[in-house]
């Protein structure tokens, strides 16, 4: 397999051979078709084992979207789920979680078969509130006044609809857990307080990245928060100034010295947040800015996190100011190697629905960071949305039928 690196993008070239066959059966209207795909021999009659409902797919799709569901206020999409899964018989356990719940759903399979993790997450970004799904025939998007909510309902509906089908078709399958969190968009919150020994499953799916159905990402970074109020000292700003120092002054030297945006192509800072003083006519007393490092490479994050942190100590010294520094790990990055098991899984699943597998690197976080820092081999799966937290946000109807046929064939594979 060839490739390039850059930070964002590792694609795997795997080439695909359709051989068209005819044999005498030509006569009756049949055709073998094999695939040689990731080494995977397919018959067409293969191919047509996961397809999907569409039309229902939609339909729960925009239902799912329908359903106003930021962070902490899952319920709705919550109960949406239960209501789905109760004709099957399926029972599902609603975990509490601060104002809400975690849902964790498990199926029952073939003991000799190794139980795998299906994992999205219930909350959207806001505006989320009455979202109205505008369908065309090859996409769907929101009318432009909210957000579409495809990050991530399009995993909970592609989750839906595998459910459905191997229900409805008696498919046999391993042991299965799906795991629905919630307050994902608001620092990974419902995954975090999940008890992670609640899981039988040593290997994860979870479904929460963007762009054509395929995509994998195999590096996500660690990721840091600094919080940083400096200490200076108040005095009248008209009548004494040169008595005082001004913790805004202080802090605005600080941020000028300071690594900001894309430091490599593996390392990225910003200060996101700034505040300070309490009247123009006080030399600030005091101020304050947080800001966030990422890096795939856990040695770089600590190198930037030092630097930073002379940065801010000499600073506060040059002006004999003082500085009370906090830094938070957010969450662990993961990276999966290129002969890992799990990928071989991944690659054959697609094979078998036909997709090549295109291997990333991302900057952001997700539940598969934290998933994996609980020793669960978890890979991060494109589901197909697109321009996700805008009001452009859409998703390719081919991208939602796929997303379903993926978690299809993942389960066949496992």
């Amino acid at each position: 397999m060839g490739g390039h690196s850059t930070y964002c993008d590792i694609q795997y070239f795997l080439d695909v051979i359709i051989i068209v066959q005819h044999s005498r059966s030509m006569m009756q209207g049949a055709a073998l078709i094999s695939v040689l795909h990731c080494g995977t021999t397919i018959r067409k009659e293969e191919l047509s084992m996961y397809s999907v409902n569409r039309e229902r797919l939609l339909q729960t799709f925009t239902d799912l979207v329908k359903i106003s569901s930021p962070s902490w206020n899952e319920a709705g999409v919550i109960d949406y789920i239960v209501k789905k899964l109760k004709p099957m018989k399926i029972q599902a356990e609603k975990i509490p979680c601060g104002k809400s719940h975690n849902l964790l759903v498990r199926i029952d399979g073939e003991e000799k078969r190794r139980p795998a993790l299906f994992s999205c997450h219930t909350d959207t970004v806001v505006p989320c509130e009455n979202v109205i799904p505008v369908v065309t025939s090859s996409r769907i998007s929101s009318d432009g006044t909210t957000i579409l909510g495809a990050d991530d309902k399009a995993a909970v509906a592609a989750f839906i609809e595998a459910i459905t089908c191997i229900h409805e078709q008696k498919r046999t399958h391993g042991p299965l857990e799906f795991l629905f969190s919630c307050a994902e968009e608001v620092g990974l919150c419902g995954i975090k307080c999940f008890d992670m020994s609640l899981l039988k499953s040593k290997i994860a799916f979870v479904f929460d990245s963007g762009g054509e159905v395929g995509k994998v990402i195999i590096k996500a970074p660690y990721h840091s928060t600094i919080d940083c109020t400096v200490k200076g000292k108040s005095a009248h700003a008209g009548m004494e100034p040169e008595k005082g120092v001004s913790a805004i002054k202080v802090l605005s030297e600080i941020i000028s010295k300071l690594p900001h945006g894309r430091i490599d192509n593996e390392t990225t800072v910003n200060v996101g947040l700034i505040s300070g003083g309490s009247a123009t006519n006080i030399v600030a007393e005091e101020a304050y800015f947080k800001l966030e490092a990422r890096s795939v490479d856990s040695k770089k994050l600590k190198s930037i996190e030092d630097d930073i942190t002379l940065i801010i100590h000499s600073t506060v010294k040059e002006y004999n100011a003082k500085a009370v520094i906090t830094r938070n790990l957010e969450y662990s990055g993961f990276t999966i190697k290129e002969n890992d098991s799990i990928l071989g899984i991944i690659h054959r699943a697609l094979g078998k629905i036909n997709i090549t597998p295109q291997h990333e690197i991302s900057g952001g976080g997700s539940d598969t960071n934290i998933i994996n820092r609980a020793g669960i081999k978890a890979v991060n799966l494109s589901i197909g949305m697109r321009n996700v937290h805008t009001k452009k946000e859409y998703i390719m109807i081919k991208d939602l039928v796929n997303g379903a046929r993926f978690v299809l064939a993942l389960i066949d594979t496992v």
